[in-house]
Parts: C-alpha cells; sequence; structure tokens
C-alpha cells in the first residue's frame, strides 16, 4: 500500500512526535527517513525553512545546548552535528557529505580535571565554545570544524580541511589547518550577531592625548577662514590608540572593535592602578585584550621636585604586579607596553639621567609581564632610533620631531608608536587568535554563551 503521506512530512512529524517543544521545524523540509536526533533536556534544535538533510546524518543536541540551522541550508550525506553549547548555521549555508562539527572537547586530563584519578572517557569533563557558522558559506566534504569557531558569511572550505581557526568572510580557504588562500567579492548576506572584540587601554597621557575639537575646524567643506576665530566645543581622545583602533577597523571590517581608553594625562602607577581597579568594580568589563603602559610620570615628578606625587622604583613594580593580576582574571591577552624615552625636556645631561632611570622602570614593567604570562611590547629601541634620525635640525622646514615638548609625542611621533603596535599585534598573531571563541569548561560555556544562542529559541525553551 503506498502511504498518502510525503515523506518530509511523514519525517517531520515524527521529530515532532519524538521531541515535542524541544525542536523547531520550519517549512517544506526534505528530510531523510534514517535521520538521527538526538535532543536532551534543556536543549534544543531549530530546523529553518527549506532545510534540506541527506541520507545518514546525525544532529546530537546535549543538554542546554542549541543548535539553530536557517533557512534554505543544505547538509549533505553522512553529516556529524554534535553541540555541547551551541552551533548555529545560517541563511543559506552548504555542507557537503562527512562534515564533521563539535563544538566540544574533552579536557585535559590533569590533577585538577581528574581529582578522582580515574582514567575513564568522561572522568575529566568537557570544555567547550560555540562554532558559527555565518550565511552563504559552504564547506566541502569531509570538512571538520572544532570548537570556537566563526566561518564568515560565503567562505568556502576545502575539501578535507580542519577548521581550527576562524575564518573571515569571502574567503577561500584549505588545508590543516585551514587558513584563508584568497579573497573574493561576496555577494551581500546578512550577518547575525556580528563578533565584536573588547579593547582597554590603560596608561599615561601617551595613550589618552587629548585634543581640542570644533567640528568645524574638521569639517572639509566648511573649514573656517584663515585668521578666524573658532570655539573649542569638546576635548577628543586621539593620539596612536585612536589610529590603532582606526587601522583595526580597515583591516578587519567584518569585526566590530569597542575601544575603551583609559588613558589619563599625569597619571603615575599608583594612579593608573587606581584606575583599573575603579573601570572593574564600576564596568564589570571583560576585555578580549589590554595594553597597559605606565611609569613616565612617576620617574619625571621626581627630577620636577614633585616628591609627594614621584613613585619609586618598588612601589612601581608593586603596583605593576597588582594590576597584571588583576587583569589577568578577566583579559583574554595582555600586552604591556614599555614608556618612550624623553625628549629634550630638561638640559641635556638631565634628559640622560631621567632616560637612565626611566629605563630600569621599563625593564621592571617587562619582568613583572612575563610573571603574569603577558606580552610586553618594547618600543624604547625603535623609538629612539627613529628620534635620532628624525630629530628637526635648525631652519629644517620639514615635519617635527618625535615629542612636541620632550614628553607628549607628535604625529610623528604617534605614527611611530602605531607602527610598533601593528607590527607586534602582526608578529604574535594577536587579533587573529581572539576571534575564536575561548573554550571554556562545559556549565561556564553554557552561562557564558547562552545569551548568543537565545534568540533562536522559542521563549519557553
Amino acid at each position: 500500500m503506498t502511504s498518502t503521506i510525503s515523506p518530509e512530512h511523514s519525517v517531520a512529524d515524527r521529530l515532532r512526535a519524538e521531541h515535542g517543544p524541544a525542536i523547531t521545524l520550519g517549512d517544506d523540509c526534505d528530510l531523510p527517513d534514517d535521520l538521527k536526533v538526538e535532543i536532551d533536556p534543556g536543549a534544543h534544535l531549530i530546523l529553518g525553512n527549506r532545510v534540506c538533510i541527506r541520507r545518514g546524518s546525525t544532529i546530537q543536541v546535549h543538554p542546554g545546548a542549541t543548535v539553530a540551522i536557517g533557512d534554505d541550508v543544505a547538509i549533505g550525506e553522512h553529516t556529524f552535528i554534535s553541540a555541547m553549547v551551541g552551533i548555529s548555521i545560517g541563511t543559506g549555508a552548504a555542507l557537503s557529505n562527512m562534515v564533521d562539527l563539535h563544538d566540544h572537547n574533552h579536557r585535559h586530563r590533569t590533577a585538577t580535571t581528574t581529582p578522582d584519578g580515574k582514567v575513564l572517557p568522561w572522568s575529566s569533563g568537557f570544555e567547550g565554545a560555540p562554532i558559527v557558522i555565518e550565511p552563504g558559506a559552504t564547506l566541502s566534504n569531509k570538512v571538520t570544524v572544532t570548537a570556537g569557531i566563526r566561518i564568515g558569511a560565503n567562505t568556502l572550505v576545502g575539501a578535507n580541511a580542519v577548521v581550527s581557526h576562524s575564518i573571515a568572510p569571502d574567503t577561500v580557504a584549505a588545508g590543516v589547518p585551514a587558513s584563508g588562500r584568497r579573497t573574493f567579492d561576496g555577494v551581500p548576506t546578512p550577518r547575525e550577531n556580528p563578533r565584536t572584540l573588547t579593547l582597554g587601554f590603560f596608561g599615561t597621557s601617551i595613550m589618552e592625548h587629548l585634543e581640542a575639537v570644533n567640528t568645524q575646524m574638521t569639517t572639509q567643506a566648511n573649514l573656517p577662514d584663515v585668521g578666524s576665530k573658532v570655539t573649542v566645543e569638546s576635548w577628543r581622545q586621539r593620539g596612536w590608540v585612536h589610529r590603532l583602533a582606526l587601522s583595526l577597523r580597515a583591516a578587519w571590517p567584518h569585526v566590530g572593535f569597542d575601544i575603551r581608553n583609559h588613558g589619563e594625562g599625569g597619571a603615575t602607577s599608583r594612579d593608573v592602578a587606581g584606575i583599573v581597579s575603579g573601570d572593574r568594580s564600576t564596568g564589570g568589563v571583560d576585555y578580549d585584550l589590554v595594553v597597559l603602559g605606565c611609569g613616565i610620570n612617576d620617574v619625571w615628578r621626581r627630577f620636577q621636585g614633585r616628591m609627594s606625587e614621584a613613585v619609586d622604583l618598588d612601589e612601581y613594580t608593586e603596583h605593576m604586579n597588582t594590576m597584571l593580576r588583576q587583569l589577568s582574571g578577566y583579559s583574554r591577552r595582555i600586552v604591556v607596553i614599555s614608556e618612550t624615552p624623553f625628549g629634550p625636556a630638561e638640559d641635556a645631561a638631565t634628559v640622560t639621567a631621567m632616560n637612565a632611570e626611566l629605563a630600569r622602570y621599563n625593564e621592571a614593567a617587562a619582568r613583572a609581564a612575563a610573571a603574569h604570562n603577558a606580552l610586553f611590547l618594547n618600543v624604547w629601541g625603535p623609538f629612539t632610533a627613529a628620534a635620532r634620525h628624525l630629530a628637526p635640525t635648525s631652519g629644517d622646514d620639514g615635519p617635527p620631531g618625535l615629542w612636541s615638548d620632550g614628553v607628549h609625542l607628535t604625529e610623528l611621533g604617534d605614527t611611530v608608536m602605531l607602527q610598533q603596535a601593528e607590527r607586534f599585534l602582526a608578529e604574535h598573531r594577536i587579533v587573529e587568535g581572539l576571534l575564536d571563541y575561548p573554550l571554556l569548561e562545559r556549565d561556564a560555556a553554557l552561562t557564558a554563551y547562552g545569551p548568543m544562542f537565545a534568540p533562536y529559541r522559542p521563549a519557553a525553551a
């Protein structure tokens, strides 16, 4: 006898009967009879409209996790999707045969993760992080995607690749591990939950770099007449941190950068330590990257005779260690940046003595960074070399040197700093690493990443 119910409806009805409110199925889905779906308590599976899945495929959604498959997604034969945290597959994405998506793995078996000493497959527990496949992405046959990865819109991943680091949109990627081989002009696609990195900068006026603002001064079509007067409307932060923010946004246009510049003019390490502590207590911000640098005012105040404000080397070291200890608790990466040397702020002999002292503070900062597994960016040597070659000469009509007053930097000085920061980030592949979602213990991951997947789930799920 021939069934009067179409195969796709019968599979959908079976899944609804088996999983009830734990599954949300769209219309006109093409699902195979042997599709295996496992949904544990508190988990939810969402299939959009016109989803096509071929034979031999399995979808596992472990307790509390979410798998969200968008409209018009095609999934090939014998594909395995397993979520302990959350996996989203965007509209129009395509997964070829035998693709494997696992957003989790076993934790290392250490004394901490395996306190009872039992050597069992599950004894150390699991860690996980989301997998996000953006709209229009295509994964060729036998591609494996590991936990914490985001694959950009329209990206094409070649056969047999292992995707263990996030890939930008509009990219052809291949290999083990998969890496971008070329880019292309991809079709515009809607992007959900774009990746945003939060960067914090803590330091002195070298980071803060305030400038006076009048909007007419920066509007090319409405510049004031030469010799006219304008009113300062506000101050704004510029300098090398601002330029770095622009550089990051230009280099990574698909990524959001939340830049928080906490630099403060005149701040010693004592003051910066208070800023770090206050920022956490009032804002509670978790940072993807923190750049920390101070010390120039600690030294300068002593040579200015402002002894109550000066900070000696022992106290400076204590503040640096305290800040790094605090920041390590809620920052994924930390870069300690050395201070720039003094320029002609005083007579030559005094400047030499000031720089000799400041060099000792930079050395202490480097030791503190190493003790707390932070990176150290030493700009002293490159800055000194640039200053030697770029110092303005008498009657020189070219650009000024690197300092405006022997301490604060000119645009040229800021550019030297910018180049050092850009090279350092590229050398250590810091941004690339931050684009992966951090692996967390299973329960912690569900808590941390739950908000990412809440919009996909029904209100009662």
